[in-house]
C-alpha cells in the first residue's frame, strides 16, 4: 500500500498537467501571449499527441525495465517540463517546455498499471486500475476551480511553479520508498517488437481500440480544452462558474470510476455491457450539448450533458482496459494497453486540434474582450455536430467488441489451477 501510494502520487500530478493547460487557463494564455485559438489548443494536442505517440515505446520500455525505473525516469522529465513552462519567456520555449512535460507525464499510466499487476494480482486488478484513475481524476478535479482561483490571486505562473514544487516532493518521497521494491524479476527480457505485431494483428481488438480513439478523447478535450471556454463563451459564465462546472464533472468522473472498477463483478467480469451503456451514455450526452446549444437552453442542460459524458467516460475505462488485456496473452499486457492507450491520447490531440480549427473558422465574427476572444454560437453548435457524429459512430464500433469474461474466468482459473 505504501508503494501504491507512491506511485499514484506522481500520476496526479501526470493527470494535472494534462487538464490544467490549456482548459483552465485558455483566455490567460491566449491574451497574454497574444495567441490564436488553434495555436492555445496546439499546446493541449502536442502533448496529447507526445503522449499518445510515445505510449508503445513506453510499453516496451515497462515490459523491459520495470514499472518503478520508467515511473521515475519519465517524472524527472515531466518535473523539467513542469517547471520550465512558467518560466518560459518565449512562445516557442513555452511550446518546448509542453512537449518535454507530455514526454514525461507519457510514461506515468502505464507505469502504474505494470505495478498493480505486480502489487496486487490479476484477481484485484480491475478494482485497483478504478482506485488508480481516480486518484488520477483527483489530479485532474485540482486543476479545474482550485486551479483557477490560485490562479486568479497570484497569476497562472506563480501557481504553475508551485506545482512543480509539490511534484518534486512527490517524486523525491516515491524515489526512496519505490527503491525498496528491489528489481522486478520479470523485467530482464529484450526488447522486442513481436508482442506490438501480435496486438495490432488481433482482429477482435480493432472495434475497442476504435472506440477508444473517440469516447475518452471527446470526454477528455471537453474537461482540458474546449469545455470551460464554450461555458464562458456561450454560456455567459464567468471564469470560476465556468471552472466550477468542471470541477463537478471532474468530481463525478472519479466516482464513476470507482464505481467502474467494482460494476463488472456484478455480472461475472462481463465487460460488454458497460461498454455499450457507456457508449449510449456517451451519444445522450453530446446529443443534449448539441440540443442545448440549438434552443439556447438554460445552463443546466449543460450541466446535465457534461455530468453524464463523465459517468459514460469513467463507468466504461477500466472494463475497456481490462478487455484489452483480456484479448491478448499474458506476455503481450504491456503493449496491448500501450497501443488502446496511446491511440486514445492521439485522438485527444486529433479532436481537440479539430476543435480548435471549427472555432478559428469563426474568428472574424467573434468578439475580443480584456479577458480573451468570445466565439459567436454559431461555432459552439458546429462543435456539437462534429462531436454527435463522432458520437453515433463510437456506438457502432461499441457494438462490435467481442464479450472476454470467459477469457477473464480462464485466466483465474489457471492462476488457481497453478497455485
Amino acid at each position: 500500500m505504501t508503494a501504491f501510494a507512491a506511485l499514484v502520487s506522481v500520476y496526479f500530478f501526470s493527470y494535472f498537467q494534462r487538464v490544467a493547460v490549456p482548459g483552465t487557463i485558455f483566455n490567460e494564455l491566449q491574451s497574454d501571449l497574444h495567441l490564436s485559438a488553434a495555436a492555445v489548443v496546439a499546446l493541449g494536442s502536442m502533448f496529447t499527441w507526445i503522449y499518445g505517440g510515445m505510449q508503445i515505446v513506453v510499453g516496451l520500455l515497462t515490459d523491459r525495465y520495470g514499472g518503478t525505473r520508467t515511473l521515475l525516469g519519465g517524472g524527472l522529465a515531466m518535473l523539467a517540463g513542469a517547471a520550465l513552462f512558467p518560466l518560459a519567456g518565449s512562445v516557442g520555449t513555452l511550446f518546448a517546455a509542453r512537449a518535454l512535460t507530455g514526454f514525461g507525464a507519457s510514461f506515468m499510466y502505464l507505469s502504474v498499471v505494470k505495478e498493480l499487476d505486480k502489487l496486487f494480482g490479476h484477481r484485484h486488478f480491475t478494482v485497483w486500475l478504478g482506485v488508480t484513475l481516480a486518484i488520477g481524476y483527483c489530479g485532474g478535479m485540482t486543476a479545474t476551480l482550485p486551479f483557477e482561483r490560485a490562479t486568479a490571486a497570484f497569476g497562472w505562473r506563480h501557481s504553475l511553479l508551485a506545482v512543480a514544487a509539490l511534484l518534486f516532493v512527490a517524486l523525491a518521497i516515491a524515489g526512496l520508498v519505490l527503491r525498496r521494491l528491489g528489481p522486478d524479476s520479470r523485467a530482464a527480457c529484450p526488447l522486442s517488437l513481436a508482442p506490438l505485431g501480435e496486438v495490432l494483428r488481433q482482429r477482435r481488438c480493432w472495434p475497442l481500440l476504435a472506440s477508444g480513439f473517440i469516447l475518452f478523447p471527446v470526454y477528455f478535450v471537453i474537461q482540458t480544452v474546449l469545455g470551460k471556454k464554450f461555458l464562458q463563451d456561450f454560456g455567459g459564465l464567468s471564469s470560476a462558474a465556468a471552472a466550477g462546472f468542471i470541477l463537478v464533472m471532474s468530481a463525478v468522473s472519479v466516482l464513476s470510476v470507482i464505481l467502474g472498477g467494482s460494476l463488472p463483478r456484478l455480472l461475472c467480469e462481463r465487460r460488454k455491457p458497460w461498454l455499450l451503456a457507456g457508449a449510449l451514455m456517451f451519444l445522450i450526452a453530446i446529443g443534449s450539448l448539441l440540443a442545448g446549444t440549438l434552443l439556447r437552453a438554460p445552463g443546466w442542460v449543460f450541466l446535465m450533458g457534461y455530468l453524464l459524458l463523465a459517468v459514460s467516460s469513467g463507468v466504461t475505462q477500466p472494463s475497456s482496459t481490462a478487455a484489452i488485456k483480456e484479448l491478448n496473452r499474458p506476455e503481450s499486457t504491456a503493449a496491448a494497453i500501450s497501443v488502446g492507450n496511446g491511440l486514445a491520447y492521439i485522438g485527444c490531440g486529433t479532436i481537440g486540434q479539430a476543435g480548435g480549427w471549427i472555432l478559428g473558422r469563426y474568428h472574424a465574427a467573434a468578439t475580443v474582450t480584456a479577458a480573451g476572444v468570445v466565439y459567436p454560437p454559431a461555432a459552439y453548435v458546429a462543435l456539437c455536430c462534429f462531436l454527435t457524429a463522432l458520437a453515433g459512430l463510437n456506438l457502432i464500433f461499441v457494438c462490435m467488441v467481442p464479450e472476454t469474461w470467459k477469457a477473464a474466468v480462464a485466466h483465474e482459473s489457471l492462476l488457481i489451477e497453478r497455485n
